[in-house]
């Protein structure tokens, strides 16, 4: 059976600590509701892919608290941590190459990453002491979810607990940016117009 809980206090608390049991969660960020697990928890990663029927070779990004914890999982270059800078926390999501703290169950290569806007996502991150996933809490065929009553129909017995924050605004995925070849892989709310300008100032 899932627990659900609404977004608060001790909320972050609880679902750390669901997490740290290698359990699977979905939580509230500032674009969708995503499918959390530990980078720690191999497990837990695999139990993602298969609620959600993804591919076991796709790669999964993170989300982190913070610059310092970014540097944990990836290895950060000046133009990684301009970027930083300029755009997070906030909707750009920065594909780097990857520490040997990322396992390959989540990224054979490099690893995507990002600081999300959602202070709950950062709560999350820092009560754990570790990266969460980032995927989106759908299956694999299917749009994005963000509604929690949608969430909770959805994926009620398929994770340990599920933090309800109601109907969150439908916003665009992230940016999706491999800066070592400058390029934007997925396109969102920051234009590669505004990511360059910081790059080549």
């Amino acid at each position: 059976m899932t627990e659900i809980i609404k977004v608060g206090k001790s909320a972050a608390r609880k679902a750390a600590q669901v997490l740290k049991n290698n359990g699977v969660i979905i939580y509230p960020t500032e674009t969708s509701y995503g499918m959390g697990a530990s980078v720690k928890s191999n497990r837990a990663i695999a139990e993602i892919k298969k609620i959600k029927g993804r591919d076991a070779h796709k790669p999964i990004s993170i989300v982190v608290s913070d610059e310092k914890m970014a540097g944990r999982y990836c290895k950060l270059s000046a133009d990684s941590r301009k970027l930083i800078q300029k755009f997070m926390p906030g909707p750009l999501t920065l594909v780097v190459p990857k520490k040997k703290t990322v396992p390959d169950s989540l990224s054979e290569k490099g690893i995507a990453f990002r600081i999300p806007a959602n202070k709950f996502a950062r709560d999350l991150c820092r009560e754990l002491g570790a990266a969460i996933t980032a995927t989106s809490a759908n299956f694999s065929w299917e749009p994005a979810n963000y509604s929690a009553k949608k969430i909770i129909k959805k994926f009620d017995g398929k994770v340990g607990l599920i933090v309800d924050a109601g109907t969150l605004p439908n916003r665009k995925a992230s940016t999706l940016f491999d800066v070592a070849n400058r390029k934007i892989i997925r396109a969102g709310k920051i234009t590669e117009t505004r990511i360059l300008k910081v790059l080549l100032h």
